[in-house]
């Protein structure tokens, strides 16, 4: 999976951040804020324009782990047909193109970041307020 970190890499510095809502807008992605009552996050490509829908009713910090999931959708799978759920951070398909996004996601959060010596992941995640699942 090192073409993902790759892919991470040339994402920061071309655009020098990591924060989801400066990279959609960078990346000429529309944000579409929405009161979802059980979906998280959606991405949808019409005619060209990216789409990001995302549930606002969530807590900021789930919100920013929703767009940055969909931005790695859009980066790692753009020529990919198929409708992505988000519900409770899993979603409806689980596999290789999930774990490549989870991958992305926490490349994002954590490229800059190491563990401390004798620091286990979980306690890792958590210094950083990653979900561990990541």
């Amino acid at each position: 999976m090192h073409w993902i970190k790759r892919e991470v890499r040339n994402l920061q510095e071309q655009y020098h951040t990591s924060d989801p809502f400066e990279l959609a807008d960078y990346l000429e992605y529309i944000l579409v804020p929405f009161p979802f009552r059980k979906i998280r996050g959606m991405l949808l490509v019409f005619e060209g324009t990216t789409f990001i829908g995302y549930n606002n009713t969530l807590p900021y910090r789930e919100q920013k782990l929703v767009i940055y999931h969909e931005i790695a959708h859009r980066r790692l799978h753009p020529s990919l047909n198929y409708f992505m759920v988000l519900d409770n951070l899993r979603s409806i398909c689980i596999g290789k193109y999930e774990r490549q996004v989870d991958r992305f996601v926490a490349e994002l959060l954590l490229s800059e970041k190491k563990p401390e010596p004798g620091e286990s992941i979980y306690e890792f995640a958590r210094r950083y307020d990653v979900p561990v699942k990541l």
